[in-house]
C-alpha cells in the first residue's frame, strides 16, 4: 500500500482540493483508494458538503468508540472511501492533534488498513506541525502542492528540510513524489517568474509536470460540495488535470504494471 502524504509548509494552496480531485482521479483509474483527513478543521468533508463534523470518523477511533472499518465513507465511486476526522469539538482539537501523533497511532490505524486499499492520500493540516510530521514518519511519499506565488517559492525549502530529516531519522522509505505547482495564473507576471523559477532552479523531477490553475470552476465545485469530475454529466475541461496529475503519480509510484521493460522494449504489434 502507498501512503501519500499531501503537505505542504503553507495553508491555503490546494492541499484539500488537490486530494479530493487527485483521489477521485486514483480511483477511476481502477486503484482501491483512501482519502484520509488529518486536518482537524474538516476540510475534506466541507468541501464534499457535509455538515460540520456530522459523521465519526478518526476522532471515534482514537477514543475507541469505533472500529476504524465502521467509519470509512463510501462515495459514489466504489474504489474511493473517505475516513474523515470525525466529531472533533472546536475546543478541543488539541487534544485531538495530541492523540493522533502519539507513537505509532497512525501508524497502526494505517496498518489495519492494508490489506483493503492500494493508496491512501493523508490530508494534512496547514504548515509542517506534528500531525504532518507523523503523517511523514507513517507515509512512502510526499506530494507537496506549491502555491505559484513567491511567498511559497521561498519558504519551500522548509518542507525539503524536514521531509530530509524525516527520513534520516524516522522513516527511510520516505520519497519525495514530487511538487506540484497549484494555483497558477499565466496572467499574473509574479505566477510566471515563480513558474519559471521551479522549473529552472530544481532538479529534473522534482516538479510535476502536471500544472494546477487558478480558476472559478473551483469555487463553484466548492459551493455544490463536489470534486469536478461529478460536478455535472459532462465534466468541466479542467477536470482532466487530474486525469493528467495521477497518470504523473502512478508512473512515479510505478503501479500501472505490465509494461515493457529494458529486455522487450519495442514495437507493440496491433493485431494479435
Amino acid at each position: 500500500m502507498h501512503v501519500i502524504c499531501v503537505a505542504s509548509q503553507k495553508g491555503g494552496v490546494g492541499k484539500t482540493t488537490i486530494s479530493l480531485n487527485l483521489g477521485l482521479a486514483l480511483a477511476r483509474a481502477g486503484n482501491r483508494t483512501l482519502l484520509m483527513e488529518l486536518d482537524a478543521q474538516g476540510s475534506l468533508c466541507l468541501s464534499l458538503g457535509l455538515p460540520d463534523r456530522a459523521r465519526p470518523g478518526i476522532a471515534e477511533v482514537l477514543t475507541g468508540a469505533e472500529h476504524i472499518g465502521n467509519v470509512l465513507l463510501r462515495t459514489r465511486d466504489p474504489q474511493l472511501h473517505v475516513l474523515s476526522v470525525g466529531r472533533v469539538d472546536p475546543t478541543t482539537v488539541a487534544g485531538f492533534e495530541e492523540a493522533l501523533t502519539r507513537t505509532g497511532m497512525l501508524t497502526g490505524m494505517l496498518s489495519k488498513l492494508e490489506s483493503e486499499f492500494d493508496l491512501v492520500l493523508l490530508d494534512c493540516p496547514a504548515g509542517l506541525g506534528k500531525v504532518t510530521s507523523r503523517a511523514l514518519e507513517a507515509a512512502t511519499h510526499v506530494l507537496s502542492p506549491l502555491q505559484a506565488e513567491p511567498l511559497a517559492l521561498r519558504s519551500v525549502g522548509q518542507l525539503l528540510a524536514l521531509v530530509d530529516r524525516v527520513r534520516a531519522e524516522k522513516n527511510p522509505r520516505l520519497t519525495l513524489l514530487g511538487i506540484v505547482l497549484s494555483m497558477f495564473d499565466r496572467q499574473t507576471p509574479a505566477s510566471l517568474e515563480v513558474a519559471e523559477t521551479l522549473w529552472t532552479r530544481f532538479p529534473g523531477g522534482i516538479i510535476l509536470d502536471s500544472v494546477i490553475p487558478r480558476d472559478e470552476v473551483f469555487l463553484e465545485a466548492s459551493l455544490r460540495g463536489s470534486p469536478l469530475l461529478l460536478m455535472q454529466k459532462r465534466p468541466p475541461p479542467l477536470a482532466r488535470v487530474f486525469d493528467q496529475l495521477a497518470n504523473d503519480v502512478l508512473d512515479r509510484l510505478d503501479t500501472h504494471g505490465g509494461g515493457a521493460t529494458e529486455e522487450d522494449d519495442g514495437p507493440i504489434p496491433l493485431l494479435v
